[in-house]
């Protein structure tokens, strides 16, 4: 009974280690949305994320590499970054496709690139499968955070 007790507790502190560690990639994303001191920041922590990774950390890497093109004046670097980010999101749902997370990061990104890039046709699937996700409330309980900045990107687009 002891051993069973030490091991729930040794799980639940790994879980929550985790959890908390997605949560402050996540800020640190959000932060490099703001800020180019930020974005360089994030990607520069990003790059020690290895192809052997979890797919979710090779999304985090693509998104990155998609803050950089904000911060970029030359064409050159922000097609550069633009196709590094995208190669690296789409290997990253290739990996893990029923990922909520990975199809949220990667419709925030087609509803914003330009037309001209082609980088679009996901939009349906990602909205539908990310407003069946919206509706579980296992969901809301599960990953609160990722729940709400769903949520919030939502709701800010019908705005």
């Amino acid at each position: 009974m002891k051993i069973f007790f030490i091991l729930f507790f040794v799980m639940s502190f790994s879980f929550f280690t985790k959890s908390q560690s997605l949560i402050q990639i996540r800020d640190q994303f959000y932060r490099a949305e703001v800020n180019e001191e930020s974005a360089d920041s994030f990607y520069t922590k990003m790059q020690s994320v290895t192809a052997n990774a979890s797919s979710i950390m090779i999304g985090y890497k693509g998104m990155s590499s998609f803050m950089l093109c904000n911060y970029s004046y030359n064409p050159y670097n922000k097609l550069k970054y633009f196709n590094e980010g995208k190669n690296l999101l789409d290997k990253a749902i290739t990996m893990s496709s029923d990922n909520i997370e990975l199809r949220f990061l990667r419709y925030t990104i087609q509803k914003n690139v330009p037309s001209f890039l082609g980088y679009s046709s996901n939009l349906v699937e990602d909205k539908q499968l990310m407003t069946k996700k919206i509706a579980d409330q296992q969901f809301k309980t599960a990953d609160s955070d990722l729940y709400n900045r769903m949520v919030k990107f939502i709701s800010s687009e019908n705005n």
